[in-house]
């Protein structure tokens, strides 16, 4: 018993350490709003599957975008959609008859799509978004600022979920929170590990210059993280601390969708072998894996209650001074009502998720999704 108390003691001490330095990164980060009207170095990439109605929302808002800067390149680009999703994209070529729309012919899924897009691209900068997204008024003139500003190959870019409109999506919305200070801090350490695709710049030069040493095509998802990695060793990736950045995209308002996008994104994790990334994995899930461990030995032994309270709560208040300042910098209301919801279900969902991505094979977009 001394033993695993003692395991319990260093873990809780080690995790809170990483979680403290973390927020700490988080809070010396400073706010850069740069200000330009010409985005013609920029190309934005949108490989889409089916999206028809997302797309309807997405081009809505990127009509507002292109009002504000001028001479981007934007690109569609479709993986064999059987919706109406290309009917979307050529009324918007209508308004934007300088916006190209390209098809995969003999490739499938959306690293392909984005790596069609760069080859095709002329410009500098690459902006690669989800089609889901919705852009803020603002926002390409901010990414358009803070490209031409940069030194770096690769800026990562703000993202928040939501807007909520269930309890599931809800919980998404705070959870994501902390993927986005740990996404933030570790990069402002110079260890960058995490990425979204759904809103990442980087050079088109840097790009292809890892492209023949990547040997992660062949897997399904993860065009954000493997080039991240792939680019890491000998470029320069930053975070980009500016709100004006920051897009918003749909949350899954049931669990089997949260349950297909969580396998998938912890799926292509277990697949790189960045130790800052490791690290950060193993100590999550087995931080939370004791939470389980101690639970259980509470319900077997009740002696142990105030020394396993003493460990959650240490737990949840570090965790909370993270969540809460990445939530109140994206302007995102009532984290507090629902991070208390949060802390009791997400140690379950920690622990179970990874050990199922090991044996189960999510879908997507109604294809089977290649992890090997």
């Amino acid at each position: 018993m001394v033993v695993i108390l003692l395991i319990f003691l260093f873990l809780t001490s080690l995790y809170m350490g990483w979680v403290l330095w973390l927020y700490a990164l988080w809070r010396r980060l400073a706010e850069s709003t740069p200000f330009t009207s010409d985005a013609s170095h920029l190309s934005i990439l949108v490989p889409f599957r089916n999206e028809s109605e997302n797309l309807k929302a997405l081009c809505q808002s990127l009509k507002a975008v292109l009002s504000h800067c001028q001479h981007v390149e934007v690109l569609f680009i479709d993986d064999h959609s059987i919706d109406d999703s290309i009917h979307v994209i050529q009324q918007f070529q209508s308004d934007y008859p300088g916006t190209r729309l390209l098809h995969q012919t003999d490739t499938f899924g959306k690293k392909k799509g984005v790596d069609l897009g760069v080859a095709t691209s002329d410009r500098t900068w690459i902006v690669a978004l989800d089609a889901d997204v919705v852009l803020p008024e603002n926002w390409l003139v901010a990414v358009a600022a803070n490209t031409a500003h940069s030194k770096a190959d690769m800026l990562i870019l703000p993202l928040r979920i939501g807007p909520a409109s269930n309890l599931i999506s809800r919980l998404q919305e705070v959870e994501f929170l902390s993927v986005m200070g740990v996404t933030a801090s570790m990069a402002a350490a110079g260890l960058p590990i995490l990425c979204n695709g759904a809103n990442l710049c980087f050079r088109k030069e840097a790009y292809e210059s890892v492209r023949r040493q990547r040997r992660d095509f062949h897997i399904t998802s993860g065009d954000d993280l493997f080039l991240l990695h792939a680019l890491k060793a000998k470029h320069t990736i930053a975070w980009v601390h500016d709100l004006r950045t920051q897009v918003a995209t749909q949350p899954h308002v049931t669990l089997r969708g949260l349950a297909m996008q969580r396998l998938r994104w912890m799926g292509k994790t277990s697949r790189m072998n960045d130790l800052a990334l490791r690290y950060t994995a193993w100590l999550t899930f087995g931080m939370n894996a004791l939470v389980m461990v101690g639970f259980c030995m509470t319900l077997n032994r009740p002696s142990l209650l105030p020394f396993f309270l003493l460990f959650f709560i240490a737990k949840a208040i570090a965790d909370a001074l993270l969540i809460f300042a990445v939530g109140q910098w994206m302007c995102i209301k009532r984290v507090k009502r629902f991070y208390g919801l949060l802390i009791f279900i997400y140690p379950l969902y920690a622990t179970l998720f990874p050990l199922i991505s090991i044996l189960y094979k999510p879908t997507w977009k109604g294809r089977a999704t290649n992890i090997a």
